[in-house]
């Protein structure tokens, strides 16, 4: 059992190359009677010309004896343009209902199908991508990739700063000012949102400990018919243990290491509170 790959010509090209250009939007919109711009980009309808007809159609051909006669069968498996090969695989070419009955047939396994595949098709494919990256298009195709790479990059960074939805608001997708105003608003407002935000931190900090307290005292001087030194074997009804399954459940989440930041003290409190409770 043996792949075949013959090389064809299709009676048609390729109708679509890649975009030639990438280009900047402009979208304003009304928010609380404040007039927003947004910059976004979009590729245009021109597109590069794929001139090339080549086309590979995979078959599977196997040789075998009946009767001391010599009988041959083969699959046909998909046929492949010579773009198909620069931007999809064999399995994105197939349809799989069909090759899990062709594999059952061949009595191999999928892997083993590919396998034969790929050990004749790989040298085709990298002497076609070597051949297309020499091309106009797959240069002005990479040049646009590396664009929108460095502007979702920059982009996040700016906002973890700035804040969601800001950056779109000054820059293009080529990274140039559009709005030095706003800009400028952001730069200035930072350091005072900085220290809303410390504030907000310690306060948040602040109100866990306090709860934190509240229910570690809570527990020690007995709440819920228990105190905190008693023996493990406590005397909780079913209905009580249930709610406090509850309570260890939510505290958990909220009071593991992970989640608080602290050194462990306070989920080592809490599992010795489970084993009091007796759950």
């Amino acid at each position: 059992m043996f792949c075949v790959i013959q090389k064809i010509q299709k009676k048609k090209p390729d109708e679509y190359g890649f975009p030639k250009e990438l280009l900047v939007d402009t979208d304003v919109y009304t928010v609380d009677g404040e007039e927003i711009t947004v910059y976004s980009h979009h590729y245009s309808e021109e597109r590069f010309e794929r001139p090339i007809l080549d086309a590979y159609k995979i078959s599977i051909h196997h040789s075998y004896r009946e009767n001391g006669e010599v009988k041959k069968k083969q699959w046909a498996i998909c046929t492949m343009s010579y773009y198909d090969l620069i931007e999809y695989s064999v399995e994105d070419k197939i349809i799989h209902s069909i090759i899990e009955t062709k594999v059952s047939e061949m009595g191999i396994s999928k892997g083993k199908l590919y396998k034969m595949i790929y050990d004749k098709l790989n040298p085709i494919e990298e002497a076609i991508r070597a051949e297309y990256q020499q091309t106009e298009e797959y240069k002005v195709h990479q040049e646009h990739m590396a664009i929108l790479s460095t502007h979702r990059n920059v982009r996040n960074e700016f906002e973890n700063i700035y804040g969601s939805g800001t950056y779109n608001r000054i820059y293009d997708v080529f990274g140039n000012v559009r709005n030095k105003e706003y800009l400028e608003q952001l730069i200035a407002a930072k350091g005072t949102a900085d220290e809303a935000r410390k504030a907000q931190e310690e306060y948040k900090r602040r109100s866990e400990q306090e709860q934190w307290k509240r229910f570690e005292d809570y527990f020690k001087n007995g709440g819920g018919g228990s105190s905190y030194s008693s023996a493990s074997n406590s005397n909780y009804n079913e209905n009580e243990k249930t709610m406090l399954k509850e309570i260890y459940r939510m505290a958990s989440k909220k009071f593991h290491p992970d989640a608080c930041g602290d050194d462990g003290s306070k989920m080592k409190f809490l599992t010795k509170l489970k084993d009091q409770w007796g759950l």
